[in-house]
């Protein structure tokens, strides 16, 4: 009986073997015909900056699976772009130049047969890092430059700042910025007040660069200034900042923990002030705001959107509030344009993280003393305003 079991297995093992075959994991599913789709038709074609859009009419095949695009760049290199069989349209995009460009469209179904395909020419309009490039203007800033620019279509790209003055050897990259905003300004900082030539260039995620922009400025001397003399002035009208574990030391102390902010009261209706007294006279050139470092907390709650900066100098009684002048009118935004519903992007999680940059009016600065920040609404609506951090930059003035 035992011979006959082994036996028996010798046998369904063979079996097996021989039933087996080699399985091709990557072949398509569905109906393994040979007979390929006819070809869209209908086919208008538009031009956009940097590519094309085409609308076409796809063929009345059951197992169409897809339309697809190939083109060549001015480097040679084949793109490939597809579109969904429930989709009448496919665009081009990436394309560097103004030039006359042909695309060759087909449509494939479920077995991968490909159509004949048809032949398209186009001339894109101006791609958008030339058209970024023509916008560009910088203005001689503290610390650095803004760089303005205009960038209509929001894409992605990325800025290249080079510069050269005694302090370096030949021309470096001093830093690279991403951004998809739709305009400037793009504060560039942290250089030395040097004369300096500076070279920006504008680049895509295709790799297209622009022509370069070339200028020379002197950076307005800045320092960060020393928290560790500024005060809180209780003055008349200001609100407390102690609420749910707040601290008013908290703008100041370097920690961006979490659990670590300065807070009103809730509900507090707005607008809810608080004074500075910076321990010496100065300049102000620009300042940085943090929001509670939790992703899940950005642009939310109690962050401050819409708030003002005063200003009073030495001299003047700073717990008379008709001493303070208006220096900024300032609104915190995330960079992708979004509201308070909407999805952050990784540019606003980025920019919360390293703080939102605000320039003061260089033609609205005088020295002053005294500094009066006022929370006039938050992201989210509620009745109160909460900040991780807050820093100052300008002169000392002696």
């Amino acid at each position: 009986m035992k011979t006959k079991l082994i036996w028996l297995n010798v046998i369904i093992l063979c079996t097996l073997l021989l039933s087996c075959k080699e399985d091709e994991v990557r072949a398509p599913y569905g109906c393994d015909d040979q007979t390929p789709p006819q070809d869209i038709s209908e086919v208008v074609i538009k031009s956009i900056s940097g590519g094309a859009v085409i609308k076409y009419q796809v063929p009345d095949d059951s197992d169409l699976s897809y339309v697809k695009a190939l083109f060549q760049t001015k480097k040679g290199e084949t793109r490939e772009v597809r579109s969904s069989k429930y989709v009448d349209s496919l665009k081009i995009e990436g394309i560097g130049d103004t030039d006359e460009h042909e695309v060759t469209v087909y449509a494939v179904d479920r077995s991968e047969n490909v159509s004949k395909g048809i032949k398209i020419a186009f001339v894109p309009n101006t791609p958008p890092v030339v058209n970024i490039r023509e916008s560009l203007r910088a203005i001689v800033d503290w610390g650095g430059f803004s760089l303005d620019f205009k960038n209509e279509g929001k894409d992605a790209i990325s800025v290249m700042v080079y510069y050269e003055n005694t302090e370096t050897e030949g021309q470096r990259l001093y830093d690279v910025y991403y951004t998809e905003q739709k305009e400037g300004p793009l504060a560039i900082r942290g250089l030395s007040p040097l004369p300096s030539k500076f070279v920006v260039k504008v680049k895509d995620r295709w790799e297209n660069e622009s022509e370069p922009y070339e200028f020379e400025l002197t950076p307005l001397e800045e320092e960060l200034l020393d928290a560790t003399q500024f005060k809180e002035m209780f003055i008349p009208g200001d609100v407390r900042w102690t609420f749910f574990g707040g601290q008013w030391s908290c703008f100041f102390n370097d920690n961006y923990g979490s659990m670590d902010f300065a807070h009103t009261d809730y509900p507090q209706a707005f607008p809810h002030p608080t004074t500075i007294d910076m321990g010496a006279t100065v300049m102000l050139s620009r300042m940085k705001i943090w929001q509670r470092l939790v992703q899940d907390d950005f642009y939310k709650h109690g962050c401050p959107r819409h708030f003002e900066i005063y200003g009073c100098p030495e001299g003047l009684d700073p717990f008379r509030e008709e001493n303070y002048e208006l220096l900024m009118d300032g609104h915190l935004e995330k960079p992708s344009g979004g509201e308070f519903t909407d999805p952050n992007t990784a540019e606003d999680i980025l920019v919360a993280q390293q703080g939102h940059e605000f320039l003061f009016d260089n033609e609205l600065m005088k020295p002053i003393r005294y500094v009066r920040f006022v929370s006039l609404s938050s992201w989210s609506g509620m009745e109160c305003s909460r900040i991780a951090e807050m820093k100052f930059w300008g002169q000392y003035i002696k």
